[in-house]
């Protein structure tokens, strides 16, 4: 009961008092989860894909873009590492995980892959071992995540706070509170 209030604060359903409060709470710093994130992998190439992938986010959208803890992007076009295709990502917060994973399972267009990972300092492990793939697994170009996971580990050993590092990433926006971007 006391998480589902933390997200209620400060009008947010994904904040970063929330985040914060989850954080301090939590105990075990590696497993410190808050925030999921699905990756919705899809071609993009045809007007016939661009209907399809269109189609099934507005299908997320409608089903979940009202949930307190849930943040749908945009289509991102093109590949970009980590990520290995065109994709749209939800984020959400680990109350969600039991509504949207079943979702996800059932709904998924066959030929459609989904990477579900948490988000925690250990990004690397997040998008490999502690990832969960539905459908083909389609792996993730690590390097630039061992790259962020440096900057992260250097960052929190000169003493800034590892929540105000990790925020802007489970938010997907440029907050400025964030020394790391």
């Amino acid at each position: 009961m006391a998480i589902e209030s933390a997200h209620k604060l400060k009008g947010g359903p994904i904040n970063f008092e929330a985040f914060r409060w989850h954080q301090a709470l939590a105990g075990d710093p590696d497993r410190r989860l808050y925030v999921l994130h699905a990756h919705i992998y899809f071609l993009y190439s045809t007007e016939d894909d661009k209907a399809k992938a269109s189609k099934f986010r507005a299908e997320v959208q409608a089903r979940f873009a009202e949930s307190v803890g849930v943040k749908i992007s945009d289509i991102s076009p093109e590949a970009l590492a980590p990520h290995p295709m065109p994709q749209f990502e939800i984020a959400f917060t680990k109350c969600c995980l039991q509504d949207i994973a079943p979702w996800l399972i059932f709904s998924r267009p066959d030929d459609y892959s989904i990477l579900v990972h948490p988000f925690t300092s250990d990004v690397v492990a997040d998008h490999d071992a502690s990832a969960m793939w539905l459908g083909k697994n389609l792996g993730a170009d690590l390097t630039p995540l061992i790259d962020l996971q440096r900057k992260i580990a250097d960052q929190v050993q000169a003493g800034a706070d590892e929540a105000s590092l990790l925020w802007p990433f489970v938010y997907a926006e440029i907050n400025s509170q964030s020394a790391l971007i």
